[in-house]
């Protein structure tokens, strides 16, 4: 689906495609078709479906190195960094438009109405953790609906896409959007974690990355709500100082913070936090049938609180 004809276009995408990651997101969608009775080879829609949600994330992955000016993903040297910050960006628009030729090809409104739901959340998400991380002023319900929006609703819509793929009805339908939802959330939650080095070192990005950009995480966010307001204003001084010298390509030990976001319990929070939403994930999928598909999707959501990378 990404192949252009075109010598410097394809060479960009096999540098993408060798850059692969653990493809989390079409697994989804393909378990998803299966939970819902598929026997046999799938559909070649549900294939495509796959596809087109491993473009969209994709897609995102490479337009936030460009705004992060990262120089690695995955392992590897980033697209902004191998070509330049237009090519990636452009590139990046390439694969969403490839998505939508995806999309078109499901024939289905309500697929269509779905990604559409799913991009307007994804940019949403985006700008307001952008402008938070700016203000470094967030509430606990902004920060679940700017997770909700960023990071949970793409998952919800690879759950959705697979019953839809195959044109089957809201019975299946509903409980995989709300347990994606749910899984999504989690998994936002324990990347927030890994930031903080809560896990193991194989996480493919240095710990405290996030913290040093002023982004804000639930540990943080809990811990910010314990402290005085003269506490709470010394860590956003530092944290504003980490971003500033973060966009001139120096770092800060920021060990300190950490150790206050331990002292908090903000890392113990996070983590009970998480659990909840993957047990929450795992209940909502009780009205589906029960197979081995779906003990494979409980597992995901104890895998999403859980994971060391």
């Amino acid at each position: 689906m990404l192949r252009s004809g075109i010598p410097i276009v394809d060479a960009v995408a096999a540098h993408l495609v060798r850059s692969r990651g653990k493809g989390l997101r079409p697994a989804l969608t393909l378990l998803s078709a299966r939970a819902c009775g598929v026997e046999g080879e799938l559909p070649e829609r549900t294939l495509v479906a796959a596809m087109v949600v491993e473009m969209l994330h994709s897609a995102s992955l490479v337009h936030d190195d460009v705004v992060d000016k990262a120089d690695e993903r995955r392992g590897r040297p980033t697209l902004n960094l191998v070509f330049n910050n237009k090519v990636a960006v452009l590139f990046g628009d390439f694969m969403l438009a490839r998505a939508l030729d995806g999309m078109f090809q499901q024939r289905s409104f309500r697929v269509l109405d779905l990604f559409s739901d799913c991009a307007v959340r994804l940019a949403k998400g985006e700008l307001v953790e952008a402008i938070q991380t700016r203000k470094l002023t967030m509430d606990s319900s902004s920060y679940f609906q700017m997770v909700g929006d960023k990071t949970a609703s793409l998952i919800s819509a690879a759950c959705q896409v697979g019953p839809l793929s195959l044109d089957l009805g809201d019975e299946y339908v509903e409980p995989l959007a709300k347990y994606g939802e749910l899984v999504g959330v989690a998994f936002q939650i324990r990347d927030d974690l890994l930031d903080l080095g809560d896990g193991s070192e194989r996480i493919g990005k240095p710990i405290g990355l996030d913290l040093g950009q002023a982004k804000i995480t639930l540990p943080l966010l809990h811990t910010l709500e314990q402290l005085s307001e003269g506490q709470r204003r010394q860590v956003i001084r530092t944290l504003r100082r980490a971003k500033k010298r973060d966009k001139k390509g120096k770092t800060t030990d920021l060990a300190d913070i950490v150790a206050l976001i331990r002292e908090q319990r903000g890392i113990e929070y996070a983590r009970e936090v998480a659990n909840d939403y993957a047990d929450r994930a795992a209940e909502a999928l009780d009205p589906l049938p029960q197979t081995e598909y779906l003990d494979q999707l409980r597992l995901f959501a104890r895998f999403a609180a859980d994971r060391d990378k």
